[in-house]
């Protein structure tokens, strides 16, 4: 297939920069997931990639192709996809060759390319199917059918799981990643959904206000986020963050309760202290967290949650929520002694949010 570059890729409209500034680069066969909030840019990129609005400047390659090459549609170049836009009339197998024909081809190759497409993602037994009456989960199959019937050299794909329940939702991704491996086509997903963007990214890319915050490999951006936005942005629940003054003894909070963490000092006065709920465990009274953290916490809830529990309280007037996998013994009301390892703690800047 190809890889896809962009340099400085910019847009905007009425004065105001939509897209700002973005660079990336995307192996050949890899699928990169952008995510972020409502309005971050992410769609507007993927229709930059397609050719589908005017690039303001900056320039994008697919392969050896410049963007300013190929029409959309065409060339089997790039194709955006968005299984709410399928047509209102017709069935699903007119839908996928549609979709097919616009894309130049000719009727019969178009009927037979729908036809192995709806085979390899198991709709085939569907293709006669409403496009009114089919399920989110059988659009989106269907949209997935037109692209792997016969796959461009980059597959732009703009909230593929919207409106699906957890359980479809799952599924729906194991079935993109297994049509993405064996066609080996260069993906670019966007999705505002944090947890499909760890499941299927080789390269995620966090966009908000037109610009990418952060790029790296799922791992990179989950266990070394590169500022506060990121940080809260993945996981559920989020990172704890607590306001801490770096000492001698270690991490205190402002109430001068002693965190620890003598490993994790920093040459900031003041920082932000982080740390994911599933990285907290429980402390036996009076003992310590060697070279880690330890966080007194009292308990407002206990909430049972997919075969763990979800620890609510807080530390002095800071919110805290711990995972943990036993149920702790101890009351609402009561103390509960946490700790981290100083491995799993992160520090950051007090006034950008920039990790330390």
């Amino acid at each position: 297939m190809a890889a896809i570059t962009l340099t400085s890729v910019t847009f905007e409209k009425a004065r105001a920069r939509i897209v700002d500034d973005v660079s990336l680069a995307i192996p050949d066969g890899a699928i990169c997931v952008i995510t972020g909030p409502t309005g971050a840019g992410k769609s507007t990129l993927l229709k930059l990639v397609a050719g589908q609005l005017p690039l303001t400047s900056g320039e994008i390659e697919i392969g050896e192709a410049a963007r300013q090459s190929w029409r959309i549609g065409r060339d089997d170049i790039a194709e955006l996809i968005d299984p709410t836009a399928l047509p209102a009339r017709g069935n699903l197998y007119d839908a996928i060759t549609g979709g097919l024909r616009a894309r130049g081809l000719k009727r019969k190759a178009a009927q037979e390319d729908a036809l192995k497409g709806a085979d390899a993602v198991g709709i085939g037994a569907l293709m006669s199917r409403r496009i009114a009456s089919a399920s989110s989960g059988e659009r989106a199959l269907a949209a997935f059918s037109r692209a792997y019937a016969r796959p461009p050299r980059a597959l732009l794909l703009d909230e593929p799981f919207a409106g699906l329940p957890p359980a479809r939702r799952t599924a729906l991704r194991r079935e993109l990643r297994r049509l993405q491996r064996e066609s080996g086509v260069t993906t670019i997903l966007a999705t505002q959904d944090t947890e499909d963007a760890l499941a299927l990214g080789d390269l995620l890319a966090v966009m908000d206000a037109g610009r990418i915050l952060s790029s790296g490999s799922a791992e990179t951006i989950y266990d070394h986020p590169a500022d506060i936005v990121v940080a809260r942005l993945f996981g559920a629940p989020p990172m704890n963050l607590l306001p801490v003054r770096a000492n001698q003894t270690g991490l205190s909070l402002e109430d001068g309760t002693n965190l620890g963490g003598t490993s994790v000092m920093t040459k900031a006065t003041f920082a932000w202290l982080g740390v994911r709920p599933e990285d907290l465990f429980v402390l036996p009274e009076g003992s310590l967290s060697p070279g880690g953290a330890k966080f007194p916490v009292t308990v407002e809830e206990v909430e049972r949650a997919n075969g763990s529990f979800l620890v609510h309280g807080h530390v002095g007037p800071h919110p805290v929520v711990a995972r943990l996998a036993e149920r702790p013994s101890v009351e609402v009301g009561g103390r509960l002694m946490l700790g981290a390892r100083a491995e799993r703690l992160h520090m950051f800047d007090a006034e950008t949010g920039a990790r330390l």
